[in-house]
C-alpha cells in the first residue's frame, strides 16, 4: 500500500477552488515540501482567488502546455475544467502530460447538494446533481486509472451514502454511486491505493447554500449537528490516512452509520476499528436500526400530516 505523505507529490484536486478541496490544497502547499498542487474547477475567478489565498502571492498561475514546472520547489497552479465534460478532462490530461506532470495523488472533491423534496426540484437541479456529484468524479477517475496507475485516488462521498433519507434525492443516490464505484475499482485496480471519505457536516460555502433549501423534516431527522471547520475535517482525514486506513468518516455518527452498512460486499473495507464496526453492525441492524427507522417513519408521517393541514 502506498504510504500517505504531504511531501514530494504532484497533486490534482478536483473541486479545489473552495471548501474541503481548497483546504487540502492549502495543506499540501503550506505544510508539505516539494509539491506541485493543481487545483481544478469550472470557475477561473474562484480558482485564481483560491491560489492567491493559499500562496499569499498577488497573481495566480494557470496551468497551460507552456507552463514551466520548477523542480524541488513547492508551487500551486490552477486549471479551469468542467470535469463533467469528458473531452475537457482529456484536455486536462494532455496539459499535465505536456508539462511532464504525472499526478501521484488525485482528490475527487467536487460536489454539492441542493436539498429539497423530489417533486419540488427542477429538472436542472437533478441534472446538476448527476454532473457535479458523479460525472466530475467518474470522468477524472477514468483518466487516472488509464494513465496514472500509481496515483493514490481519494474519493469523497458522504455519510448519507450509508443512510439516505427525505430531502436528499438530488444528492444521496450519487454519493452511493461513488461508494459502489470505489468497491469495483479496488477489485479492478489492486495496484492503486484507493481511499473513500464519508464526511459529516463541515463549514463551507456549500454547507451554507445547502441549509437555505433544506426542508424542515430533513433537519429534524438529521438532528443537531454542529459543523466542524474545513481545517479540522481535513486534519481528521489526514490522520486516518496516515494510520493506513482508506474508508474514512469524520465524526462518530458517520463511523456508526458505516458499521450498519458492512455487509457481504465489504470484504475490502479498510476502516478504523473495522472488527468492532462489524460486530456493532450486527447488533445495530438487529436491535437499534429497526427501532430508529420506526421513529423516522413516525416523524415523516407526522410531517406529511402537518403539511396537509396547512394546504
Amino acid at each position: 500500500m502506498t504510504k500517505f505523505t504531504l511531501s514530494g507529490q504532484v497533486v490534482v484536486i478536483a473541486g479545489g477552488s473552495q471548501g474541503l478541496g481548497k483546504e487540502f490544497a492549502r495543506k499540501f502547499f503550506q505544510e508539505g515540501t516539494n509539491n506541485t498542487v493543481v487545483v481544478v474547477s469550472r470557475s477561473r475567478t474562484k480558482l485564481q482567488q483560491a491560489v492567491r489565498d493559499i500562496s499569499g502571492q498577488e497573481s495566480a498561475q494557470e496551468l497551460t502546455k507552456a507552463t514551466q514546472v520548477r523542480p524541488q520547489e513547492s508551487e500551486i497552479v490552477y486549471a479551469t475544467c468542467d470535469l463533467a465534460d469528458y473531452s475537457q478532462v482529456e484536455n486536462l490530461y494532455e496539459i499535465l502530460a505536456s508539462c511532464s506532470l504525472k499526478p501521484t495523488v488525485v482528490l475527487l472533491c467536487a460536489g454539492g447538494s441542493t436539498p429539497g423534496l423530489f417533486k419540488d426540484l427542477k429538472g436542472s437541479d437533478l441534472e446538476l446533481g448527476v454532473k457535479v456529484n458523479y460525472m466530475t468524479c467518474v470522468n477524472l477517475a477514468h483518466i487516472a486509472v488509464r494513465h496514472w496507475q500509481s496515483a493514490h485516488l481519494m474519493f469523497f462521498s458522504s455519510e448519507v451514502a450509508f443512510f439516505p433519507f427525505i430531502g436528499y434525492a438530488q444528492y444521496a443516490p450519487l454519493k452511493q454511486s461513488i461508494k459502489s464505484l470505489v468497491a469495483i475499482l479496488r477489485q479492478e485496480c489492486p495496484q492503486q491505493r484507493i481511499s473513500c471519505v464519508y464526511p459529516g457536516n463541515f463549514d463551507s460555502e456549500g454547507y451554507v447554500l445547502e441549509n437555505e433549501t433544506k426542508p424542515s423534516i430533513t433537519r429534524e431527522i438529521e438532528g443537531p449537528s454542529e459543523a466542524i471547520s474545513c481545517e479540522e475535517c481535513c486534519n481528521r482525514i489526514v490522520r486516518v490516512l496516515n494510520m493506513g486506513y482508506d474508508d474514512i468518516t469524520t465524526d462518530l455518527i458517520g463511523w456508526f452509520l458505516m458499521s450498519t452498512d458492512m455487509g457481504m460486499n465489504k470484504q475490502n473495507n479498510v476502516s478504523l476499528g473495522w472488527p468492532l464496526q462489524w460486530l456493532l453492525g450486527i447488533i445495530a441492524n438487529l436491535v437499534i436500526v429497526p427501532i430508529y427507522m420506526l421513529i423516522c417513519k413516525f416523524q415523516i408521517k407526522k410531517w406529511h400530516s402537518s403539511c396537509e393541514k396547512q394546504e
